[in-house]
């Protein structure tokens, strides 16, 4: 898999926020909870883990999303793609 320059924009100073501008067929990976908003012909899948591993099975799940707990990290990535 490959990718390319992402399109964004950080706005504001004290509290920032970026915007990303996705091309068609193209997704972004961000935790859970990071999302703003959303215009239409984007759709959004939850997966768990950290996304290193997608063929891993449950049990590994698991135990990652366990380890990633104790560390404070979220045991949940959404994936926005556009359409």
């Amino acid at each position: 898999m490959t990718s390319h320059e992402i399109d964004f924009k950080i706005f504001g100073d004290d509290i920032q926020f970026v915007e990303v501008e996705l091309d068609p067929g193209e997704t972004v990976i961000a935790e859970a909870g990071t999302m703003v908003y959303m215009e239409q012909g984007i759709e959004y899948e939850t997966k768990m883990g950290d996304g290193s591993a997608p063929d891993q099975g449950l049990m590994g799940k698991i135990f990652q999303a366990g380890s990633g707990i104790l560390t404070g990290e979220s045991i949940d990535l959404n994936l926005f793609r556009k359409f």
